[in-house]
């Protein structure tokens, strides 16, 4: 059970709580600190574990005999089982694959570069066309 000066000690410190976020909310909002998709880019760049995302072929990779799932199905019977080793040893092996499996076709190389193309896009509109000598357009021609 809980004593009443333990009671009394846990309502303050709710109470002090309260009053400092009260506190913080006061002012004008600010705003949210936005990453980019270069900001990111740049982060897989920085990365120690570069076969994550390398240039893979998948003979390069390997083909995996037994899935992700499979392995990580494995590695939870393994657990319940109370074979510990064999349980991180399966669940190593899914990681490895999963993590390989941004190979050859780049996925995150794919994203980065779908994500500019549809930046640059919001970014410019397109220009309006000005007709000097062409045809009218059918709503040139309604007015």
């Amino acid at each position: 059970m809980v004593s009443e000066q333990e009671l009394a000690e846990l309502e303050e410190q709710i109470e002090n709580m309260d009053s400092s976020d009260l506190a913080a909310s006061y002012g004008s909002p600010e705003p949210k600190k936005k990453d980019n998709v270069y900001k990111f880019f740049r982060e897989i760049l920085k990365l120690k574990e570069t076969w994550k995302v390398g240039n893979l072929r998948e003979t390069e990779i390997g083909l995996a005999k037994i899935s992700i799932r499979g392995n990580l199905e494995i590695a939870q019977y393994s657990k319940i089982e109370g074979l510990d080793t064999i349980s991180d040893y399966f669940e190593e092996r899914a990681r490895m694959i999963a993590a390989t499996s941004m190979g050859r076709k780049g996925f995150l190389a794919q994203l980065f570069v779908t994500q500019i193309r549809k930046e640059q896009k919001l970014k410019t509109p397109m220009p309006e066309k000005k007709r000097l000598f062409g045809k009218p357009t059918p709503e040139e021609q309604n007015e």
